[in-house]
Protein backbone atom coordinates (compact mmCIF):
# COMPACT_ATOMS: atom_id res chain seq x y z
CA UNK A 1 0.00 0.00 0.00
CA UNK A 2 1.57 3.33 -1.15
CA UNK A 3 1.80 6.16 1.48
CA UNK A 4 -1.02 8.21 -0.22
CA UNK A 5 -3.29 5.45 -0.59
CA UNK A 6 -2.97 4.71 3.29
CA UNK A 7 -3.39 8.34 4.39
CA UNK A 8 -6.69 8.66 1.91
CA UNK A 9 -8.06 5.55 3.86
CA UNK A 10 -7.22 7.15 7.55
CA UNK A 11 -9.22 9.63 6.13
CA UNK A 12 -12.25 7.89 4.76
CA UNK A 13 -12.24 5.71 7.84
CA UNK A 14 -11.78 8.97 10.29
CA UNK A 15 -15.49 9.54 11.09
CA UNK A 16 -15.57 12.48 12.80
CA UNK A 17 -15.08 14.37 9.65
CA UNK A 18 -16.89 11.72 7.43
CA UNK A 19 -19.92 11.92 9.53
CA UNK A 20 -20.03 15.43 11.27
CA UNK A 21 -19.29 17.36 7.73
CA UNK A 22 -20.66 15.21 5.11
CA UNK A 23 -21.60 17.84 3.37
CA UNK A 24 -18.66 19.88 2.79
CA UNK A 25 -16.14 16.82 2.57
CA UNK A 26 -18.65 15.70 -0.21
CA UNK A 27 -18.45 19.70 -1.86
CA UNK A 28 -14.63 18.91 -2.11
CA UNK A 29 -14.85 15.68 -3.55
CA UNK A 30 -17.27 16.45 -6.04
CA UNK A 31 -15.69 19.80 -7.00
CA UNK A 32 -11.83 18.60 -7.38
CA UNK A 33 -13.31 15.38 -9.39
CA UNK A 34 -12.72 14.67 -12.83
CA UNK A 35 -15.68 16.78 -14.25
CA UNK A 36 -18.00 18.74 -12.03
CA UNK A 37 -20.50 20.45 -14.11
CA UNK A 38 -24.12 20.04 -15.95
CA UNK A 39 -23.23 18.18 -18.74
CA UNK A 40 -20.86 15.64 -16.84
CA UNK A 41 -20.32 15.05 -12.86
CA UNK A 42 -17.68 12.67 -12.86
CA UNK A 43 -14.54 11.34 -10.76
CA UNK A 44 -11.90 9.13 -11.34
CA UNK A 45 -9.60 7.63 -8.48
CA UNK A 46 -7.65 4.47 -7.55
CA UNK A 47 -8.68 4.22 -3.94
CA UNK A 48 -12.04 2.15 -4.23
CA UNK A 49 -12.90 3.73 -0.63
CA UNK A 50 -12.56 6.66 -1.87
CA UNK A 51 -15.11 5.58 -4.44
CA UNK A 52 -17.49 4.35 -2.32
CA UNK A 53 -17.43 7.72 -0.18
CA UNK A 54 -18.39 9.95 -2.99
CA UNK A 55 -21.10 7.32 -4.47
CA UNK A 56 -22.31 7.19 -0.88
CA UNK A 57 -21.94 11.27 -0.35
CA UNK A 58 -24.02 11.79 -3.36
CA UNK A 59 -26.77 9.41 -2.75
CA UNK A 60 -27.11 10.62 1.42
CA UNK A 61 -27.26 14.13 0.48
CA UNK A 62 -29.11 14.70 -2.42
CA UNK A 63 -30.94 11.22 -3.33
CA UNK A 64 -30.97 9.93 -7.03
CA UNK A 65 -33.98 9.30 -9.25
CA UNK A 66 -31.54 8.05 -12.15
CA UNK A 67 -28.54 5.68 -11.76
CA UNK A 68 -24.89 6.24 -10.38
CA UNK A 69 -22.44 3.90 -11.86
CA UNK A 70 -19.23 3.04 -10.19
CA UNK A 71 -16.99 0.84 -12.82
CA UNK A 72 -13.64 -0.82 -12.36
CA UNK A 73 -11.03 -0.55 -14.91
CA UNK A 74 -8.75 -2.81 -14.18
CA UNK A 75 -4.78 -2.33 -15.55
CA UNK A 76 -2.07 -4.59 -15.97
CA UNK A 77 0.83 -4.60 -13.53
CA UNK A 78 -1.18 -1.20 -11.79
CA UNK A 79 -3.86 -0.31 -9.66
CA UNK A 80 -7.63 -0.40 -11.04
CA UNK A 81 -9.21 3.05 -11.36
CA UNK A 82 -12.61 3.50 -10.12
CA UNK A 83 -14.76 5.87 -12.18
CA UNK A 84 -17.92 6.79 -10.59
CA UNK A 85 -20.59 8.91 -13.10
CA UNK A 86 -24.03 10.68 -12.13
CA UNK A 87 -25.83 9.33 -15.37
CA UNK A 88 -28.96 11.35 -15.24
CA UNK A 89 -29.22 15.20 -16.23
CA UNK A 90 -31.94 16.03 -13.50
CA UNK A 91 -29.77 14.19 -10.79
CA UNK A 92 -26.85 16.46 -12.06
CA UNK A 93 -28.88 19.24 -11.42
CA UNK A 94 -30.27 18.58 -8.59
CA UNK A 95 -26.31 17.97 -7.14
CA UNK A 96 -25.39 21.50 -8.15
CA UNK A 97 -28.71 23.05 -7.10
CA UNK A 98 -27.79 21.34 -3.38
CA UNK A 99 -24.21 23.03 -3.10
CA UNK A 100 -26.21 26.37 -4.44
CA UNK A 101 -25.40 26.80 -8.10
CA UNK A 102 -27.70 28.26 -9.90
CA UNK A 103 -28.34 27.49 -13.92
CA UNK A 104 -25.76 28.93 -16.39
CA UNK A 105 -23.60 29.91 -13.77
CA UNK A 106 -19.92 28.04 -13.69
CA UNK A 107 -19.39 25.77 -11.54
CA UNK A 108 -15.41 24.83 -11.12
CA UNK A 109 -15.53 27.46 -8.42
CA UNK A 110 -15.42 27.23 -4.91
CA UNK A 111 -18.81 29.14 -3.22
CA UNK A 112 -16.89 30.16 -0.22
CA UNK A 113 -19.79 31.94 1.08
CA UNK A 114 -21.99 28.23 0.63
CA UNK A 115 -18.58 27.04 3.22
CA UNK A 116 -18.63 27.61 7.46
CA UNK A 117 -15.24 28.35 8.27
CA UNK A 118 -15.38 25.23 10.78
CA UNK A 119 -16.08 23.60 8.11
CA UNK A 120 -13.13 24.16 5.83
CA UNK A 121 -11.42 21.06 6.86
CA UNK A 122 -13.76 18.87 5.71
CA UNK A 123 -14.08 20.50 2.33
CA UNK A 124 -10.00 20.35 1.74
CA UNK A 125 -10.46 16.50 3.02
CA UNK A 126 -12.63 16.16 -0.10
CA UNK A 127 -10.21 18.14 -2.44
CA UNK A 128 -7.83 16.03 -1.34
CA UNK A 129 -9.42 12.68 -2.23
CA UNK A 130 -10.33 13.71 -5.26
CA UNK A 131 -6.82 15.49 -6.49
CA UNK A 132 -4.53 15.07 -4.27
CA UNK A 133 -1.24 12.83 -3.62
CA UNK A 134 1.39 12.46 -1.00
CA UNK A 135 4.65 10.77 -1.83
CA UNK A 136 6.31 8.29 0.63
CA UNK A 137 8.59 10.45 2.88
CA UNK A 138 11.32 7.55 2.02
CA UNK A 139 11.63 8.66 -0.35
CA UNK A 140 11.05 12.24 -0.52
CA UNK A 141 8.65 14.86 0.42
CA UNK A 142 6.09 16.23 -1.94
CA UNK A 143 2.51 16.49 -1.84
CA UNK A 144 0.21 17.66 -5.02
CA UNK A 145 -2.90 18.73 -6.16
CA UNK A 146 -3.75 17.68 -9.37
CA UNK A 147 -6.89 20.29 -10.77
CA UNK A 148 -8.06 20.59 -14.48
CA UNK A 149 -9.47 23.79 -13.93
CA UNK A 150 -7.19 26.83 -14.18
CA UNK A 151 -9.75 29.59 -12.28
CA UNK A 152 -10.47 26.45 -9.47
CA UNK A 153 -6.59 25.86 -9.22
CA UNK A 154 -6.13 29.65 -7.94
CA UNK A 155 -9.12 29.81 -6.18
CA UNK A 156 -7.74 26.26 -4.15
CA UNK A 157 -3.94 28.20 -3.63
CA UNK A 158 -5.63 31.34 -2.01
CA UNK A 159 -7.75 28.65 0.02
CA UNK A 160 -4.34 27.01 1.14
CA UNK A 161 -1.76 30.18 1.69
CA UNK A 162 -5.16 31.08 3.96
CA UNK A 163 -5.30 27.96 6.19
CA UNK A 164 -2.21 26.83 5.41
CA UNK A 165 0.54 28.41 3.67
CA UNK A 166 1.21 29.33 0.56
CA UNK A 167 1.74 26.29 -2.08
CA UNK A 168 3.67 26.34 -5.38
CA UNK A 169 2.25 25.88 -8.60
CA UNK A 170 3.32 24.40 -11.74
CA UNK A 171 1.47 23.01 -14.78
CA UNK A 172 1.57 19.42 -16.32
CA UNK A 173 0.68 18.32 -19.72
CA UNK A 174 -3.61 20.15 -19.63
CA UNK A 175 -3.92 19.96 -15.46
CA UNK A 176 -2.96 22.73 -13.04
CA UNK A 177 -0.62 21.57 -10.15
CA UNK A 178 -0.58 23.05 -6.37
CA UNK A 179 2.43 21.18 -4.18
CA UNK A 180 4.57 21.48 -0.96
CA UNK A 181 7.84 20.40 -1.13
CA UNK A 182 9.17 20.91 2.40
CA UNK A 183 7.98 18.25 4.91
CA UNK A 184 6.54 20.29 7.61
CA UNK A 185 4.05 22.01 5.01
CA UNK A 186 3.13 18.19 4.13
CA UNK A 187 2.37 17.35 7.86
CA UNK A 188 0.43 20.39 8.74
CA UNK A 189 -1.29 19.46 5.59
CA UNK A 190 -1.94 15.91 6.73
CA UNK A 191 -3.30 16.90 9.83
CA UNK A 192 -5.24 19.45 8.87
CA UNK A 193 -7.15 17.42 6.69
CA UNK A 194 -7.83 14.25 9.18
CA UNK A 195 -4.82 12.29 7.96
CA UNK A 196 -3.09 12.80 11.38
CA UNK A 197 -1.38 9.30 11.88
CA UNK A 198 0.19 10.00 8.56
CA UNK A 199 1.63 12.79 9.70
CA UNK A 200 3.18 11.88 12.74
CA UNK A 201 4.60 8.65 10.80
CA UNK A 202 6.03 11.31 8.05
CA UNK A 203 7.75 12.90 11.28
CA UNK A 204 9.45 9.85 12.42
CA UNK A 205 10.56 8.83 9.04
CA UNK A 206 11.89 12.39 9.18
CA UNK A 207 13.77 12.06 12.43
CA UNK A 208 15.34 8.11 11.66
CA UNK A 209 16.75 9.71 8.02
CA UNK A 210 17.90 12.68 10.21
CA UNK A 211 19.58 10.75 12.44
CA UNK A 212 20.56 8.03 9.83
CA UNK A 213 22.21 11.17 7.81
CA UNK A 214 24.21 12.35 10.97
CA UNK A 215 25.54 8.56 11.28
CA UNK A 216 26.40 8.90 7.64
CA UNK A 217 28.30 12.00 8.24
CA UNK A 218 30.34 11.28 11.26
CA UNK A 219 31.03 7.55 9.99
CA UNK A 220 32.42 9.49 6.63
CA UNK A 221 34.27 11.64 8.56
CA UNK A 222 35.62 9.31 10.94
CA UNK A 223 36.79 6.93 7.63
CA UNK A 224 38.45 10.13 6.42
CA UNK A 225 40.52 11.19 9.76
CA UNK A 226 41.42 7.32 9.77
CA UNK A 227 42.62 7.42 6.28
CA UNK A 228 45.07 10.14 6.88
CA UNK A 229 46.28 9.09 9.93
CA UNK A 230 47.21 5.86 8.23
CA UNK A 231 48.66 8.04 5.19
CA UNK A 232 50.82 10.26 7.71
CA UNK A 233 51.87 6.55 9.72
CA UNK A 234 53.28 5.07 6.79
CA UNK A 235 55.39 7.96 5.32
CA UNK A 236 56.50 8.77 9.25
CA UNK A 237 57.46 4.91 8.99
CA UNK A 238 58.93 5.13 5.51
CA UNK A 239 61.22 8.48 6.94
CA UNK A 240 62.88 6.34 10.58
CA UNK A 241 63.43 2.79 8.63
CA UNK A 242 65.34 5.34 5.88
CA UNK A 243 67.19 7.06 8.70
CA UNK A 244 67.84 4.09 10.31
CA UNK A 245 69.18 2.09 7.39
CA UNK A 246 71.06 5.02 6.34
CA UNK A 247 72.64 5.83 9.52
CA UNK A 248 71.09 4.02 12.31
CA UNK A 249 70.05 5.39 15.50
CA UNK A 250 72.38 7.54 16.16
CA UNK A 251 71.17 9.66 13.18
CA UNK A 252 68.31 10.45 14.97
CA UNK A 253 68.37 13.14 17.74
CA UNK A 254 68.06 11.58 21.68
CA UNK A 255 64.58 13.40 22.31
CA UNK A 256 62.92 12.06 18.57
CA UNK A 257 64.21 8.61 19.41
CA UNK A 258 61.13 7.40 21.97
CA UNK A 259 58.98 8.72 19.59
CA UNK A 260 60.11 6.94 16.70
CA UNK A 261 60.20 3.34 18.28
CA UNK A 262 57.12 3.98 19.67
CA UNK A 263 56.16 4.89 16.34
CA UNK A 264 57.92 2.17 14.40
CA UNK A 265 56.17 -0.55 17.17
CA UNK A 266 52.74 1.27 16.65
CA UNK A 267 52.04 2.10 13.25
CA UNK A 268 47.65 2.30 13.89
CA UNK A 269 48.31 4.77 17.37
CA UNK A 270 47.12 8.50 16.41
CA UNK A 271 49.31 11.31 17.03
CA UNK A 272 47.55 12.29 20.78
CA UNK A 273 48.03 8.55 21.36
CA UNK A 274 51.54 8.67 20.64
CA UNK A 275 51.96 11.69 22.69
CA UNK A 276 50.59 9.90 25.86
CA UNK A 277 52.45 7.23 25.62
CA UNK A 278 55.44 8.79 26.02
CA UNK A 279 57.15 8.31 29.45
CA UNK A 280 56.71 12.29 29.28
CA UNK A 281 53.76 12.97 27.42
CA UNK A 282 53.61 15.72 25.18
CA UNK A 283 50.37 16.74 23.24
CA UNK A 284 48.84 16.05 20.08
CA UNK A 285 51.06 18.85 18.46
CA UNK A 286 54.41 18.17 20.33
CA UNK A 287 53.78 14.61 18.16
CA UNK A 288 53.25 16.35 15.51
CA UNK A 289 56.40 18.37 15.80
CA UNK A 290 58.46 15.70 16.58
CA UNK A 291 57.82 13.54 13.81
CA UNK A 292 57.68 16.35 11.41
CA UNK A 293 61.67 17.06 12.54
CA UNK A 294 62.05 13.18 11.77
CA UNK A 295 60.56 13.69 8.27
CA UNK A 296 62.59 16.60 7.48
CA UNK A 297 66.22 14.74 8.76
CA UNK A 298 64.99 11.91 6.40
CA UNK A 299 64.55 14.45 3.24
CA UNK A 300 67.90 15.74 4.17
CA UNK A 301 69.23 12.82 4.00
CA UNK A 302 67.90 11.87 1.34
CA UNK A 303 69.71 15.13 -0.64
CA UNK A 304 73.03 14.35 0.89
CA UNK A 305 72.99 10.72 -0.84
CA UNK A 306 71.59 11.71 -4.13
CA UNK A 307 73.48 14.90 -4.51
Amino acid sequence: MSFSYQNKNEICNNRPVRQKHKKALAYGLLLFGKTFGMEHISLHTENRAVAKLYADGISDLVGLSESLTVREIRREGRRSVYVVTVDGLSDRIAILSYFGYKAGEPSRRIRMEALPESEYPAFLSGAFLACGTVSDPEKGYHAEFVIPDKSLCSQLADFLDGQLSAPKNTTRRNDYLLYYKESEQIEDLLTYIGAAKSSLEMMEVKIVKGVRNKVNRETNCETANIGKTIDAAVSQIEAIRYILAHGGMEAIPEDLREIASLRLDNPEMSLRELGSALQSPISRSGANHRLNRILTIAQEMKKKGAG
